[in-house]
């Protein structure tokens, strides 16, 4: 059977969501090998998801680019890929599999990509000129392309992203870094403080040391971004085990499967927790978890109220006794479901 090739976005989170289209697309296609594309950035999460055989890396900015371009589409034309479904809207990413010469080129023509792009999903032209939080709710998005716009049967729900880290590999990254699986492990993701998605540093302190005097682990997690804000919860608890300097961004998801529950705010590594399946609690602006949150049922969304100043963005309106309640909720309903 000839292989589909999937154009994925390049970002984390963006990347972990169209991998609910690549389930639909294994599940239309049983016994298809699906290959990926997408940044150097987040092309380490593909060897986490189930159904994708192979990755190829396409830079997130090419300057001019076409010579690289053309030499990716000649090495995917080797493939002999029978389709290549569009999740990014990118005029630069649809170039590729044009040169590559794969016959079906499937997406919606965001840039006007007519031709190159040549099959549009079934109601392509009302997505087309959508406005509203529909027309920003990325899950939706790759499902239809994955569907040929073909709509869900009743009660269907959207397939959601899924990430699986193997026991051996979990076991070994606790060994080298002598973690005991026994203890209990918050991992707190905050983002920039300074950032109007993440929640007060004293809020994130306040739920750290509670967990903290209950005997759990607490691990800040995260990239560059979140090192400052780390060493500011550090500060105040020096207990809590800072991993924002981790090299690899495997060893981050390690740290987030080996986690008991997940505190986070909206972001790239809040779908890899939800994907990992590691109960969590998100806290987002109001109106924000539909449009941008993941789409996995375990995730707790946790947002202001609408009369609060600035509610779509502001998550100061959330208070620790929200959050504390909704971690033991869904930890409880991890160990009973």
């Amino acid at each position: 059977m000839r292989p589909i090739l999937v154009f994925c976005l390049p970002a984390i989170g963006d990347f972990i969501r169209c991998h609910s289209a690549i389930r639909m697309l294994a599940e239309r296609f049983p016994g298809c090998p699906i290959d990926v594309t997408t940044s150097a950035l987040a092309a380490p999460l593909a060897r986490l998801m189930p159904h994708v055989r192979k990755t190829w890396i396409v830079e997130k900015h090419w300057k001019p680019g076409l010579k690289q371009r053309a030499g990716l589409a000649r090495e995917l034309r080797k493939e002999n890929y029978q389709a290549a479904y569009m999740l990014t809207s990118s005029t630069k990413a649809a170039l590729i599999p044009w040169l590559a010469g794969i016959p079906e080129r499937i997406g919606y023509p965001r840039e006007f990509q007519f031709g190159i792009v040549n099959r549009l999903p079934a109601g392509w032209l009302k997505s087309f000129v959508a406005f509203g939080p529909r027309k920003t709710r990325l899950s939706e998005q790759v499902c239809a392309i994955a569907t040929l716009g073909e709509k869900l049967a009743d009660g269907t729900r959207l397939s959601a992203p899924q990430m699986m880290i193997s026991s051996e590999e979990l076991a070994d990254w606790r060994a080298r870094h002598g973690i005991d699986a026994a203890k209990p492990a918050l991992a707190l993701y905050t983002s920039e403080f300074s950032n109007f998605r993440s929640w007060p540093a004293e809020r994130f302190i306040s739920v750290a040391r509670h967990y903290s005097a209950r005997g759990w682990a607490v691990w800040a997690v995260g990239g560059p971004r979140e090192r400052e804000a780390a060493a500011q919860i550090r500060a105040a608890l020096p207990e809590v085990v800072d991993f924002t300097s981790t090299p690899q961004l495997t060893d981050a998801m390690c740290q987030i499967a080996a986690s008991t529950a997940f505190l986070g705010v909206d972001g790239g590594i809040c779908h890899a927790a939800a994907a990992l399946g590691v109960p969590c609690v998100l806290i987002f602006g109001s109106n924000r978890s539909y449009e941008t949150g993941p789409v996995n049922e375990h995730v707790r969304f946790l947002e202001p109220p609408i009369s609060t100043p600035s509610w779509v963005y502001d998550t100061r309106g959330v208070n620790e006794e929200r959050v504390l309640a909704a971690i033991e909720d869904a930890v409880a309903h991890t160990r009973n479901p």
